[in-house]
């Protein structure tokens, strides 16, 4: 409960400050509802900017056996908040309002000061280091998931240090890892080492995310990870490949029967590939994604495969900077399911989703 007061407070205190300056940006709720910008204005050292990040959707799965859900929901909503100070220093912060588990409401709040133009330092819940182009979204842009992107730990508390030359980032991350990858004698003290270069090639036409990550399970053992993304754009068009290869302990419904010992949780080994396509046309978005995520559990020695596509139309109505990020959207899914290995046979399933909703990165203010 307290950082709901914290945030409260920053709300309260910023609104106040805003309502006696007389430099309003037009481009969030609170200058469109007051005065216009001042163009002449100078441009600001110091910066605030506030965020509601919302998706709301009805979504319906049917199978073979039938429809298994079909409801409206909330996706997500979360207060969003960062800034500059000086230009030296940032922060970050991003608070899950619709979370049930409170210890999982903070997802992210981190400071990062640019030691020079080359060198970046940072503390703090962090984004984890991940290569490829999928771990780097926010998950509410997304249609369709892969089996990685849906749990693997996204944020970690650590330290990190970062180089950027001439368009590339090269960044070294130390955190403290989650449950999947320490043991449980080892959940309070081990570390995960992770590496991540991002690019910029051929003119930034070309942007990769290359990242290699080292987690200590426990004295003897370790695991590791190779995430590799690389986006192509070329005018309004853009393409996304992506290679995800790795080692974890993370509970599965395929598995759980197997592994009653472990409270349903599985030692797997996690090999994905995704490309996507999208193009631009003025207000309207053409998306098409397909991935292909074969899961195996080392000790039970059995498998499956996901397969999947998704096609989606994404429309943006509005070009006032204060709604631009307003974007309505239909999406249709497509997963097949395959087994292999079991003692007693699987069954293969096809399931079939259609969602249709709105996404929009409200701007509450900027400072």
């Amino acid at each position: 409960m307290n950082i709901k007061y914290t945030i409260c407070a920053i709300l309260l205190g910023t609104i106040s400050v805003m309502a006696q300056d007389e430099k309003k940006e037009e481009s969030t709720l609170l200058g469109v509802l007051t005065q216009q910008a001042n163009p002449d204005a100078p441009k600001k050292v110091n910066t605030l900017e506030v965020y509601l990040d919302s998706k709301y959707e009805n979504l319906t799965k049917t199978s073979g056996a039938g429809t298994s859900d079909s409801k409206f929901r909330l996706v997500q909503s979360r207060f969003y908040l960062k800034g500059n100070y000086n230009n030296k220093l940032t922060y970050s912060l991003r608070y899950r309002l619709n979370e049930s588990v409170a210890s999982n409401a903070l997802e992210f709040a981190f400071l990062e000061y640019n030691i020079d133009d080359h060198w970046t330092v940072g503390m703090g819940k962090q984004f984890t280091a991940w290569g490829s182009t999928e771990l780097s979204y926010n998950s509410a842009d997304l249609y369709m998931f892969t089996n990685i992107i849906g749990s693997i730990e996204l944020f970690s508390p650590g330290a990190s240090i970062a180089y950027k030359v001439k368009g590339q980032s090269f960044k070294l991350q130390m955190v403290s890892q989650g449950e999947q990858f320490a043991a449980e004698d080892y959940k309070n003290k081990a570390y995960g080492g992770l590496f991540l270069w991002e690019g910029e090639l051929f003119k930034k036409h070309l942007k990769t995310r290359y990242g290699y990550a080292l987690f200590q399970h426990d004295v003897k053992k370790y695991y590791s990870w190779v995430t590799m993304g690389n986006r192509l754009t070329l005018n309004n068009f853009m393409a996304e490949v992506d290679w995800m290869y790795g080692f974890r302990n993370v509970g599965d419904a395929a598995f759980t029967d197997l592994n009653t010992g472990t409270k349903g949780i599985a030692y797997v080994k996690d090999n994905v590939t995704t490309a996507s396509v999208k193009y631009k046309f003025h207000k309207v978005t053409p998306y098409i994604k397909v991935m292909y995520n074969y899961r195996k559990d080392l000790e039970s020695n059995v498998s499956y495969a996901l397969k999947g596509v998704s096609t989606a139309i994404e429309y943006n109505p509005f070009n006032d900077k204060a709604f631009k990020d307003l974007r309505l959207f239909a999406a249709y899914n497509f997963l097949n399911y395959d087994y292999k290995n079991y003692e007693f046979s699987k069954v293969d399933k096809n399931e079939h989703q259609i969602a249709v909703g709105v996404r929009w990165m409200v701007p509450l203010f900027k400072l």
